[in-house]
């Protein structure tokens, strides 16, 4: 997600409204049963009638966008992590919620089951290798395979300090955490991941893309985790491997409330706060989006996705 005492997110685009032409959206004459995707039949997609503004929102239609997909959140148990297991369970996929915070990841397995779908959980720390392939390896054999890993996880600290005052010991913390930290994922991931329709998104921010950050190591980090999602998807896509980077803006988690208060506490000007508390997205937002990507539906998508 952006941090953006050093911004304000950016609206994304718009469904078509009704009364356009969907049937011939992306092509002229031609069968578009088969849309988004091979053999599937989505011809009903945007059709009237259906509820196309919320296709992917709270209150839209996920069944059965994920059925038989086999998903890993990695940093599930609160946040964008969260809503993103609660939307992957409701599309039909089987999900593996991992995070540091074991006792968060047992609750939201826990949750998804509760919805009917198959999930497990483990704790894990980003930053051990170990730890990473372990977890991965015993979801793998749990859930049977896996189809996409949505790697979540992140830190957000050093928010309103001047360079001159950033110890180095939080510089390496949040590089270890944001950067190192998916490296690690997407190494052990790839092991695992099918070589057909596999696919490896990584949640960065708009901070460090397409505007700075209101801390300095945060910034850097997810800058290089950008570079990092473009250099595995020119290595892995000839694999058949779909990497994408996702750049949220500014969105209300714990993490981003945490922020903001640190931000206050390093004097950062309380108006430029408010504005930012009040233009903050949803995670279930976010999550939909990586509900998406995590569909076959969407492997003509290629690269950076950046949502508001």
């Amino acid at each position: 997600m952006s941090d953006a005492p050093a911004g304000a997110p950016v609206g994304g685009d718009r469904p078509p409204a009704d009364g356009g032409d969907r049937a011939g959206l992306l092509a002229d004459g031609g069968d578009r049963a088969g849309l988004l995707a091979d053999g599937g039949d989505r011809a009903g997609l945007l059709a009237d009638g259906g509820d196309r503004a919320g296709l992917l929102a709270d209150g839209g239609d996920r069944a059965g966008l994920l059925a038989g997909r086999r998903v890993v959140v990695v940093g599930g148990a609160s946040g964008i992590g969260l809503a993103t297991v609660s939307a992957a369970a409701e599309a039909g996929a089987a999900v593996a919620v991992l995070d540091a915070d074991a006792a968060g990841a047992a609750r939201a397995a826990a949750q998804a089951r509760a919805a009917g779908a198959t999930a497990c959980s483990r704790g894990v720390d980003v930053t051990v290798e170990e730890e990473v392939a372990g977890a991965l390896d015993a979801v793998a054999a749990e859930l049977g395979g896996v189809d996409a890993v949505l790697h979540v996880a992140g830190v957000m600290r050093g928010q309103g300090l001047d360079v001159r005052d950033v110890p180095v010991e939080l510089w390496a913390r949040v590089i270890a955490v944001n950067l190192t930290g998916p490296f690690l994922v997407a190494k052990h991931a790839a092991r695992h991941l099918s070589a057909r329709d596999g696919v490896l998104v990584l949640v960065g921010s708009k901070a460090g893309v397409q505007t700075g950050s209101g801390s300095v190591p945060y910034g850097a980090s997810k800058g290089g985790l950008h570079g990092l999602a473009l250099t595995l998807a020119r290595q892995l896509g000839p694999q058949g491997i779909r990497v994408h980077a996702l750049c949220p803006g500014d969105i209300d988690t714990p993490l981003m409330r945490r922020s903001l208060d640190e931000a206050r506490a390093n004097g950062t000007d309380g108006g430029r706060i408010a504005a930012v508390e009040a233009a903050l997205g949803r995670p279930e937002d976010v999550a939909s989006v990586l509900v998406l990507l995590a569909s076959p539906v969407s492997a003509g998508l290629a690269g950076t996705v950046c949502t508001g």
